[in-house]
């Protein structure tokens, strides 16, 4: 039977996230060749990295390295002797089976590279020879194959030169020669751990990384070997303290030798998105590798993922990555107990100390403590209170879902205790979570007083009232319910239908009218549900502000005037209802107004003149304008902050913010 070679090639697509993957093949072969019994000691794997630019390069920090497209890998193993290149003419061979080769690792060269060039002195049979041949996207795959008899005195070699890497892998290959010498240490972590690792040497420009030391220089020989068994698949690992400016917690499946897949340990422990810290301060990252028979048997032909057992695991051989991953990270927990549990609590101080100052979030310190464990503690408080509001939403959907379930069994009559009981822990979470958010609402509430109090003092403009109790130029289905203030004229206006805040009448969508004049806050409150020849709102409100202290009224700027202009083009205008059918407004649909200013000397005259009453509190006036069927009341700043504080104290002195 023959083999397409360039069909074999085609079978699959090698992921990007994959791209170093003919790199680590062409690596592992090295290692392998220098491990048969008659090649060269002690062995040697120089990797050049060749770029689109080769010529020495003066690169400032911020500029970027040439695209690799070529990687030049040579050692000093046995060689391509006839065994060895009959093996490599036969797609999935088992010469090296024994060391875990699948006899297709080459294949994958020709997925991200056009083409492989392959050159080996090797001495068989007393005699040395020279083999050079090409493995190309072809039929046969190989092409131009020569081999000579060379007399030699030198070594022997083997140099792979991986040719042209595709454009579409360029950019999701590693470009820093550090990280593709980490990324060879993390796929062939286990040869590392031998005495007898081959010595692997990147040269890249003018640079040189000797990846052995970089591997001794990054764990700095904390590596422990632990044994752990899922049922009856037993597996080793190999726990190793990564001193890298990285964070890098992972747990690293390899099969055959070589790492294949990984998984965050911050999966099942959070605290580790974030480094470890030694007994002298240092910070560390925790790599573990795991060996063993079920990954070696279990492992893809390409090894770019391994079949674990899905769902429930019902026989005693096999193993699924969950329990697996969840048996190690539990290991992981008990050797770094001391320091996972300061940075638990280094992360739950700083939630806490965010949730201090938003107290709404309080109630989830008691009942999502797991939840808010996962936070990460390198967010920002921007960040950290998208993931607290996510954790909120859960948490009051979960309170509807409960409280649902409890009104659900109040129906029946059946296990009164029962239900007492549930009842009252219920009853005890609802309040809990109502209060945070009441909380926080009622400081809000405190600090939009205080600040009212201070622009009172300072005599601030009329613009910078209207904008505290209500924004310039909005209308209210352009904000929510908790970006305005209404609450401090009247807690009712919070739920009107319609407002237009400072707009001209003319660009009021809910009437018709040439004019204009401009109100401070028009208001038409909730529609009635009756038929088309009814009114559909039930009143409607003009609030008219004026600045602290102002004095200086114009005939046409007095506010009683003002408001009576405004109701006149209210009665007159041509208002629209729900269904947008145009009616007259009646003469019994009550209007509402109200003058927000200082009671100065000129508008206390103004107010007599006109027959406005003075409050029994002394601190406004009001009237009732039969023609409009409009009651006006003057109210002066210092009756809307007293009766505003007077409303809330009793909320405020439950948080102790007086």
């Amino acid at each position: 039977m023959q083999i397409d070679i360039k069909g074999k090639i085609n079978e699959k697509k090698l992921a990007y996230s994959n791209t170093l993957l003919p790199l680590f093949e062409a690596i592992v072969n090295s290692i392998q060749a220098i491990e048969e019994d008659s090649s060269t000691k002690t062995g040697i794997i120089e990797i050049d990295i060749i770029r689109s630019t080769q010529k020495k390069l003066e690169l400032s920090e911020n500029e970027i390295l040439p695209e690799i497209i070529d990687f030049v890998v040579k050692d000093n193993g046995i060689g391509f002797n006839e065994n060895n290149y009959d093996s490599f003419n036969f797609a999935h061979s088992t010469y090296k089976y024994g060391k875990g080769g699948k006899g297709i690792g080459r294949f994958t060269w020709l997925r991200a590279f056009r083409k492989a060039e392959i050159e080996s002195r090797y001495k068989e049979n007393g005699q040395w020879n020279l083999r050079k041949f090409q493995f190309e996207p072809t039929k046969k795959g190989i092409e131009n194959h020569t081999l000579n008899q060379v007399n030699t005195t030198q070594e022997r070699y083997t140099i792979v030169a991986l040719r042209g890497l595709k454009a579409d892998y360029r950019k999701w290959c590693n470009n820093n020669p550090e990280d593709i010498a980490l990324k060879i240490i993390e796929h062939t972590f286990v040869y590392f751990l031998s005495d007898d690792c081959p010595r692997i040497i990147i040269n890249d420009l003018d640079n040189k990384i000797v990846v052995n030391d970089l591997f001794k220089l990054f764990t700095k020989g904390q590596v422990k070997t632990k044994n752990i068994k899922v049922r009856t698949n037993a597996f080793k690992l190999s726990v190793v303290k990564l001193y890298s400016n990285k964070i890098d917690n992972k747990i690293h499946y390899c099969a055959n030798t070589r790492e294949v897949t990984f998984d965050k340990i911050s999966t099942d422990i959070p605290e580790m998105d974030n480094f470890l810290y030694d007994k002298e301060g240092n910070p560390f990252s925790i790599s573990v590798y795991v060996e063993g028979d079920y990954l070696d048997n279990n492992v893809n032909d390409e090894r770019t993922s391994i079949t674990f057992a899905k769902g429930e695991v019902k026989f005693p051989d096999e193993t699924s990555q969950e329990e697996l991953r969840k048996e190690i990270t539990s290991m992981i927990y008990n050797e770094f107990e001391d320091q996972i549990e300061k940075l638990s609590q280094t992360r739950f101080t700083k939630v806490k100390e965010f949730v201090s100052q938003h107290p709404r979030y309080r109630q989830l310190l008691k009942y999502k403590p797991s939840q808010i464990k996962k936070i990460p503690s390198t967010l920002n408080e921007e960040k950290m209170e998208l993931e607290l509001f996510k954790i909120q939403q859960e948490l009051e959907l979960e309170v509807k879902q409960e409280a649902r379930q409890i009104l659900r069994f109040i129906e029946s009559d059946e296990d009164k205790e029962a239900f007492s009981k549930k009842h009252q822990e219920l009853y005890a979470k609802i309040i809990e979570v109502g209060n945070s958010k009441l909380s926080e609402y009622v400081i809000h509430r405190k600090l939009v007083l205080d600040l009212f109090g201070k622009f009172l003092k300072e005599k601030a403009s009329e613009k910078a009232v209207h904008n505290l109790i209500f924004p310039l130029q909005k209308l209210s289905d352009e904000i929510g319910f908790e970006e305005h203030n209404l609450w401090m004229i009247d807690e009712k206006l919070s739920y009107h239908k319609y407002l237009a805040s400072d707009k001209k009448f003319n660009k009021v969508k809910a009437m018709e009218s040439e004019s204009n004049e401009r109100p401070d806050l028009l208001i038409f409150n909730k529609p009635f549900a009756f038929a088309n020849d009814e009114k559909p709102y039930e009143s409607i409100v003009i609030i008219e502000f004026k600045r602290p202290m102002r004095d200086d009224y114009s005939d046409k700027e007095n506010p009683i005037t003002q408001v009576n202009r405004y109701a006149r083009e209210v009665i007159n205008g041509i208002a629209k209802d729900k269904n947008k059918r145009e009616f007259d407004l009646r003469k019994n649909t009550p209007i509402y107004a109200y003058i927000v200013c200082d009671l100065t000397t000129k508008l206390k005259a103004s107010a007599s003149d006109a027959g406005y009453k003075l409050l029994p509190s002394g601190d406004g006036y009001f009237f009732f304008n039969d023609n409009y069927n409009m009651y006006v009341e003057i109210m002066s700043f210092d009756k809307i902050l007293k009766d505003s504080n007077e409303r809330n104290r009793v909320l405020f002195e439950k948080l102790s913010l007086t």
